[in-house]
């Protein structure tokens, strides 16, 4: 046998292998991807740090926007609370998501991010369209930096609307006796003229009365109805939420009771909107409402109208930018003023 012919079942072997090998590799399946990383966890922000508008300033933008993912046996209505929101600002900014059984890892929206609602910018400030309270220094100036506290509230029903204009907080009471209205007296399933302290008192265990007739800031015994048309003109808050601000109010702070279910505001030299519900019916035509607004404010130029229509369409409660790609933002002066938004605690 020649050494070509010894050779050739050597070669044929090696040449067997490679092609194996290389069968094997191709065939090889790829890495898995790796998993996305784990969400933050969900934060409770009722507190921001801004600098309030001078002049022609629009108010600026406060907190963010956090992502939950839905666990098995969460609702909205748990998320919400968790998160330091009503039950509509959070079915708002999610409006596909089922408020009693959200699809397990459903990632949801959790809109902690506010245009600070225009006002005097003193004591309470409770904006009925958004249903949220805000709370300001006693005394403040235009451009000062302060701390700002917010919650969510229930308003009144339609029939029953909380009353707009402003007030001063009249009288506080820790654990109050409710002496029943009579309106409320004949829609009572079990009438009673007095309901005191305890698990059943609507109040709550806080209570600030403000200086028009019986209206008040109270809490709650039911805190799912918080975000939500429930009362008969007062304001309630979830009961933690009461306890922190009860103490902060002293008898005399201003109450300002404001209507704005679109507000506009400024960040870092771009347009934004929030829009809300008219849950009242003021206003005839949203669309028509907003466009006046971003004109009266000057803003024609800079504002993108079909992401106006847009937003105002979805009512989501989450503050949009609104610029037009091709606007020129704010001089760096005004817009360092506006950065009030840069820390939420």
């Amino acid at each position: 046998m020649s050494r070509e012919e010894h050779s050739r079942p050597q070669w044929l072997a090696q040449s067997l292998l490679v092609s194996l090998l290389i069968v094997g590799c191709s065939a090889a399946k790829p890495p898995a991807p790796l998993p996305p990383p784990p969400l933050p966890p969900l934060e409770r922000v009722t507190s921001f740090d801004v600098s309030l508008p001078k002049g022609k300033q629009l108010p600026p933008v406060a907190g963010r926007v956090q992502a939950y993912k839905i666990r098995k046996g969460d609702t909205l209505l748990d998320v919400a609370r968790d998160a330091g929101l009503g039950y509509q600002e959070l079915q708002d900014a999610n409006p596909t998501v089922d408020q009693w059984v959200p699809a397990p890892g459903a990632e949801v929206a959790v809109p902690t991010r506010w245009i600070v609602p225009r006002s005097q910018y003193r004591g309470l400030v409770i904006n009925v369209p958004e249903m949220r309270l805000y709370m300001f220094p006693r005394k403040t100036r235009a451009g000062q930096r302060i701390a700002v506290r917010t919650w969510a509230v229930s308003i009144g029903l339609a029939d029953t609307q909380s009353p707009l204009g402003r007030f001063t907080v009249r009288a506080k009471d820790k654990n109050p006796t409710w002496g029943v209205p009579d309106s409320i007296y004949a829609e009572m399933d079990e009438p009673r003229r007095v309901v005191l302290p305890g698990p059943d008192n609507p109040l709550g265990e806080y209570r600030l009365r403000l200086s028009e007739g019986l209206y008040a800031i109270h809490g709650t015994n039911i805190p799912w109805s918080i975000g939500r048309e429930t009362t008969h003109g007062c304001i309630r808050l979830y009961p933690e939420d009461l306890e922190v601000l009860y103490p902060l109010v002293p008898v005399g702070t201003p109450a300002e009771f404001i209507y704005e279910p679109v507000k506009l505001g400024e960040l870092e030299g771009g347009v934004y909107v929030e829009v809300h519900s008219d849950r009242y019916h003021r206003i005839r035509d949203m669309q028509k409402y907003a466009a006046k607004l971003v004109k009266d404010a000057g803003l024609s130029s800079r504002v993108d109208a079909a992401r106006l229509r847009q937003a105002v369409e979805a009512q989501s409660g989450v503050p949009v930018d609104i610029t037009r790609a091709d606007a020129s933002p704010l001089p760096l002066a005004d817009a360092t003023a506006m950065r009030a938004h840069a820390h939420a605690r």
